[in-house]
């Protein structure tokens, strides 16, 4: 007996989470028709196993506050999965208000911790790879260069 789209979603969401964009990717390139995948994403909204705004909080949790990602990149990467920049920047808010992170404090561990890899590198060369890691991180450049002043004196 083949899966329905329902059935087969309830699979995939017990491994890990999925934005609705994201799921109703998966039921499409599995070959459901559209409007089974739509009961589907519709049924699974209602029950509360599928929400974006729950989805969003929870990747911004991980991302800020164990892999000291900045708020701009977590609000790229949640856009990238289909999350609406206003749920993005929501999530993002909120966790780093109820979590209390510290955007300076966070930058200045990752830049400690980096520089401390580096070994006996040059100055300019351990200056420049710290402000790379951090400008890929997302944080602002100013805020890259004042924690880089405060910590390379």
């Amino acid at each position: 007996m083949e899966k329905t789209a329902y059935d087969y979603a309830l699979t995939l969401l017990t491994a890990r989470a999925y934005t609705t964009r994201d799921l109703t990717r998966k039921l499409t390139q599995k070959g459901f028709e559209r409007a089974s995948i739509d009961e589907t994403i519709d049924r699974l909204t209602a029950n509360g196993l599928l929400n974006d705004e729950k989805f969003a909080e929870e990747f911004a949790r991980q991302r800020l506050v164990v892999s000291g990602a900045s708020r701009r990149r977590v609000e790229q990467q949640l856009a990238a999965k289909g999350i609406s920049r206003e749920v993005a920047a929501s999530a993002s808010t909120k966790v780093a208000e109820e979590e209390g992170v510290d955007t300076i404090a966070a930058m200045e561990k990752i830049a400690r911790k980096k520089l401390a890899s580096l070994g006996n590198l040059d100055g300019h060369v351990k200056r420049r790879r710290v402000f790379g890691l951090l400008a890929r991180k997302g944080y602002d450049l100013d805020d890259i260069n004042q924690v880089l002043s405060r910590i390379l004196q």
